[in-house]
């Protein structure tokens, strides 16, 4: 595959390891549609619109977690395993030899409001130019959905599962970046599922909440909200506030690696 000048080669067995989301942002017509493979010599790329980088950040973490696997469980292990959340589908005492990952991303769309009347065209793009770069410096997963610390509420609820099952309240976005000429932001975030969540550590219902994930095993959720904010510190607008409305749109999935 060709992304953007950047040259992968990947095997489709690897491939069908990615998630189902990231699958239709690389190939929307389909992984090989009908009548595309016949037109490719050996040594074409496919051609595909995706940030490199974010591939290469997921492939990297993905071929880690796939490394960390044991060829063969260990017959001790399965005496301890009492409590451990085991990954489905399959029984229990393959689950040493499969691992979960937890594949989190944020598209998040902005609208700059002129800060001042008649700005004209060039002016309003390097403004939302700068929008961005503020925009990217707050990384903190967790950070746009911190709006209200009211237990019970739908995004409470969110971090709680995220938390439980392998994020930190405290992590960043293991990659994040602006689309070309775009005024969006694309940023995603990887965590091994937690293998070693046991009832007398952290409670029954923190298991609860990691088992909860495995629901979204090739199931992807999406969810969408809308905020207003004021940045401070936009280059170019110093002791000013510039108004931004931002749409968020979150994509959730887990992906198991082992799984034959």
């Amino acid at each position: 595959m060709d992304l953007r000048g950047t040259r992968f080669t990947l095997s489709r067995d690897e491939l069908l390891t990615l998630p189902e989301f990231v699958l239709l942002s690389l190939f929307p017509n389909g992984l090989f549609p009908e009548g595309q493979m016949g037109g490719f010599a050996e040594g074409d790329a496919v051609q595909v619109d995706y940030d490199p980088a974010s591939l290469q950040y997921m492939l990297d973490f993905f071929r880690t977690v796939a490394q960390s696997i044991p060829t063969e469980a260990h017959p001790s292990s399965s005496p301890e395993s009492d409590g451990v959340v085991p990954l489905d589908p399959g029984s229990r005492d393959d689950s040493s030899r499969r691992a979960g990952i937890i594949v989190l991303r944020e598209d998040l769309d902005f609208y700059a409001i002129p800060h001042k009347k008649d700005i004209n065209q060039p002016e309003m793009i390097e403004v939302k130019r700068a929008a961005a770069r503020a925009l990217l410096k707050q990384d903190g997963i967790f950070s746009g959905l911190k709006r209200s610390d009211e237990p019970g509420t739908t995004e409470a609820h969110l971090i709680e599962m995220l938390t439980a099952g392998g994020f930190n309240h405290d992590d960043r976005w293991g990659h994040r970046a602006g689309e070309p000429n775009k005024a969006v932001i694309c940023s995603l975030a990887l965590a091994r599922l937690r293998s070693d969540i046991r009832g007398n550590e952290m409670g029954s219902s923190a298991v609860g909440m990691a088992q909860k994930l495995l629901l979204f095993w090739r199931k992807p959720a999406r969810r969408c909200w809308w905020e207003g904010v004021e940045l401070d510190n936009v280059e170019g607008l110093e002791g000013q506030k510039l108004k931004v409305w931002i749409r968020r749109v979150w994509t959730l999935e887990m992906s198991v690696i082992g799984l034959r």
